[in-house]
């Protein structure tokens, strides 16, 4: 590039241009890394816990898949941040995860996957079922009877009776994406200094897979079973 065009200000916009890229990788890598975590949290501690699983294999195919995979492909096209040149050059051998980056997210995949948990669990306390009875939900009918008015130990825990609070900690889980990649257009900036609306391919990749989610939730004939 040099021999061709040596003009510094080409020079600027190309190393620009090279850091817009890296920053783009790095948001791309570390949206999906922590929207994994989460549903990894979400099945580990729901197991650990006793609880009935959160979330089918379905569940996990159709986030991976729809809900994920629009808003991660959207993140390449995220503009420079206002001081991306205001950075020094970056060494050589540093990873594109690095420590710090790796324990943000791990964090954030933490508190999406307790939230999953949460709605699922806050659902049959509602119904008078206590943490220590949900966690030997398997037990139902041999140790511990349902709440009056709650109905048998299948309606509660399988088929229909467990759809409700599955669909529940499906949707936050999708929110709770679906706002963490609204929340990376850049990886250091906040949203106050580079909001969403920067990038139009993002708010698309964001709008159509939730609009999706919606619509098979409410839709009697193609609800995630």
């Amino acid at each position: 590039m040099i021999l061709v065009d040596d003009n510094f200000s080409t020079i600027v916009v190309a190393v620009e241009e090279g850091r817009r890229i890296y920053a783009n990788m790095q948001a791309f890598i570390c949206f999906l890394i922590s929207c994994n975590i989460g549903e990894i949290c979400a099945i580990f501690f729901a197991t650990l816990a006793g609880f009935p699983e959160p979330l089918t294999a379905m569940h996990l195919l159709w986030v991976n898949l729809v809900t994920d995979g629009p808003p991660a492909t959207a993140l390449g096209f995220n503009p420079p941040s206002p001081d991306l040149m205001d950075d020094p050059p970056r060494p050589s051998d540093e990873p594109i995860m690095t420590n710090w980056l790796l324990t943000r997210y791990c964090l954030t995949g933490l508190y999406v996957g307790i939230a999953t948990i949460g709605v699922f669990a806050q659902h049959y306390l509602d119904q008078g079922i206590t943490l220590s009875q949900l966690s030997s939900w398997s037990q139902c009918g041999e140790f511990w009877t349902p709440p009056e008015g709650g109905g048998t130990c299948s309606d509660l825990f399988q088929g229909s009776g467990r759809m409700l609070p599955q669909s529940m900690s499906l949707t936050t889980l999708v929110c709770m994406e679906m706002l963490k990649a609204l929340s990376a257009v850049s990886v250091d900036s906040s949203l106050l200094q580079v909001g969403p609306q920067s990038n139009p391919w993002l708010l698309l990749g964001v709008s159509v897979p939730f609009l999706l989610h919606l619509f098979v939730l409410y839709s009697s004939e193609l609800g995630i079973p």
